[in-house]
């Protein structure tokens, strides 16, 4: 039985490659971001540095299952900007990582990890 499986489970993922290597050659680029600083613990954090570019910049925050922040724009002077983002313990994981992503129309989501619980 477990030959069948690694038997079906080899050509699954080889079904899949070809779309794995045009992925990368696909992609598009991510939100410019630098000098990115995050400190805090139990859903109260603070987020700074600065964002490149003149397009609008959107931040999420979720656990991977849910969203604990839903879209809000980035506020942003002189190209920097300071995230106060402050979340109920009641919805933080148990185990699993509070991830903040950061959006541009037309750019790759870039992940930030706020914390990890195990």
């Amino acid at each position: 039985m477990q030959k069948i499986l690694a038997v079906v489970l080899c050509v699954i993922i080889s079904g899949f490659t070809p779309y794995m290597s045009t992925a990368s050659a696909n992609s598009k680029e991510k939100v410019n971001l630098s000098n990115l600083s995050v400190n805090g613990t139990n859903g109260n954090y603070l987020v700074k540095g600065m964002i490149s570019g003149s397009e609008d910049v959107y931040y999420t925050v979720e656990d991977g299952h849910n969203e604990l922040i839903a879209k809000k724009k980035v506020p942003l002077t002189d190209q920097k900007f300071m995230l106060e983002i402050h979340l109920d313990k009641k919805d933080l994981p148990t185990n699993g990582t509070v991830i903040l992503y950061f959006s541009e129309e037309g750019k790759e989501p870039y992940p930030v990890v706020l914390e990890t619980f195990t």
